[in-house]
């Protein structure tokens, strides 16, 4: 892909190289004009004249070279491969110049070599300061265009004709009539001015662009770090919250272990004790309901504890557990029948598909709406769908949903980062399809074991 960029470049650089090399045989009545008013200007004693026949020499010279020196940049930057490298230079300058001797071949205008070594200098120094991005040619191109306005201002000096400069015929020729009309005074001051100011001009917005560039520079490296500073608090306060909720739920264990020996101990003694009222099937129920409570607090504490249950089941604990009471949220639940049973941390699962389900109704603000639970098989897989018709989710905010902070809602950006986590320790997928203002469809599959099938592999997928 990048090779056939650069050979478009390539081509690019060269078909401008090619015309400007042409351009003076299709600006043949331009070359016309000049000498009409140089003339004009003699015989009228008007150096005003002389001053449009100046603007029309540097238009015609500053579009002729501009051709071949941005060519000539495209097709060394192609090259170089790497606008940074000593050979982009070096490429350029040769290019560059090989097609100037062959201009003057060509055209036999005798143009000095200096100018153009000056013009070289310039825009070579002032490319270091400008942003190697997408907007290089472009920014390129502009100080290309106004070093070439300022050097060709000094051909039409007549005090730098001695050291070479102006001796192509037409340069020759407008200072020639400025000499007879003004003694050189009207050109000298005119070229001077022009030059320092299109030179100051190009200098000038060089470095307000390079300055432009570090603030954004600055300003992105900031919004980096504060986006590290941001995600590693969530980090720590997730992981404080983490932690204390896992320590409270393990002191849980110790009065239940102590709930438990008092009803063995009361089971014993009640065994001598005929008691209509309390019939031993209270005692087996309580210990059933304690020994409940204790693998619940083993899921909360390790997330690699899962064991099979059915879809139905995990299902109705979910909406147990679910707040609908005060909504205008119409549900509906559709499972697919003969489902094979889920190898899963029902507490942890349940706690992800609660949160899919919590978002949809907050999304709803009080408003109707309906939700859509439906379970199937696909391709040996087990398919959760969970469907709204809430006011669904931005396309900008699709890729970031599931990362660590990311909140509309001013929370703390945890909720979908946990679903996503707790889906893929489940060797899960989960992805989101979603249309403001339509729907919005939460979709996770679960991959299918069969009971006594080795599924270590599953426990460790992507944690961390």
């Amino acid at each position: 892909m990048k090779e056939n960029r650069n050979s478009i470049i390539i081509f690019v650089g060269f078909s401008l190289i090619t015309y400007g090399l042409a351009f003076p045989s299709f600006v043949d009545e331009w070359s016309v004009f000049i000498m009409d008013y140089i003339q004009g200007s003699i015989l009228q004693l008007d150096s005003g004249r002389l001053v449009v026949t100046s603007f029309a020499y540097i238009a015609k010279y500053v579009l002729l070279f501009f051709f071949i020196y941005f060519g000539a940049m495209l097709v060394a930057s192609a090259l170089a491969k790497d606008l940074d490298s000593l050979s982009f230079p070096f490429i350029f300058i040769t290019l560059t110049i090989l097609v100037i001797l062959l201009y003057n071949y060509v055209y036999n205008e005798n143009f000095s070599y200096l100018g153009h070594m000056i013009i070289l200098g310039i825009v070579l120094l002032l490319q270091l300061y400008i942003p190697k991005q997408k907007h290089f040619y472009i920014i390129f191109s502009i100080i290309l265009f106004l070093t070439l306005v300022a050097v060709h201002w000094i051909h039409l000096i007549p005090a730098l004709t001695r050291f070479g400069f102006g001796s192509n015929d037409l340069a020759l020729s407008i200072k020639i009539a400025d000499h007879y009309l003004t003694n050189n005074n009207l050109l000298n001051t005119l070229s001077t001015i022009f030059f320092l100011v299109f030179l100051v001009i190009a200098i000038i917005l060089t470095f307000l662009i390079h300055l432009v560039n570090k603030q954004l520079h600055t300003f992105k490296k900031y919004q980096e770090r504060e986006e590290e500073l941001k995600e590693t608090q969530i980090a720590l306060v997730e992981s404080t919250v983490y932690q204390e909720i896992n320590m409270l739920v393990h002191d849980l264990k110790t009065p239940l272990v102590t709930l438990e020996g008092l009803i063995s101990l009361l089971e014993m003694k009640m065994q001598h004790v005929k008691d209509e009222q309390t019939p031993p099937a209270y005692f087996s129920r309580l210990s059933q309901a304690i020994q409940k409570m204790n693998d619940m607090i083993s899921e909360i504490l390790y997330e690699d504890i899962k064991r099979y249950i059915s879809v139905d089941e995990l299902v109705e604990y979910v909406i147990s557990h679910l707040s609908l009471n005060e909504q205008q949220i119409k549900l509906r639940i559709e499972i697919e029948e003969n489902l094979p049973l889920l190898f899963i941390n029902k507490i942890r699962f349940s706690r992800a598909i609660s949160n899919l389900l919590e978002n949809a109704i907050t999304s709803f603000a009080g408003k109707k709406g309906y939700i859509h639970i439906h379970v199937k098989n696909i391709s040996h897989r087990v398919l959760f769908r969970i469907e709204d018709n809430g006011p669904g989710i931005r396309s900008s905010h699709l890729e970031n949903i599931w990362r660590d902070g990311f909140s509309t809602r001013n929370s703390s950006g945890l909720g979908l980062s946990f679903v996503k986590r707790i889906v893929e320790n489940h060797g899960g997928e989960i992805s989101v399809n979603s249309i403001p203002g339509s729907y919005t469809q939460m979709n996770i599959l679960l991959p299918i074991h069969k009971e006594g099938e080795k599924v270590n592999e599953y426990d460790n997928l992507n944690r961390g």
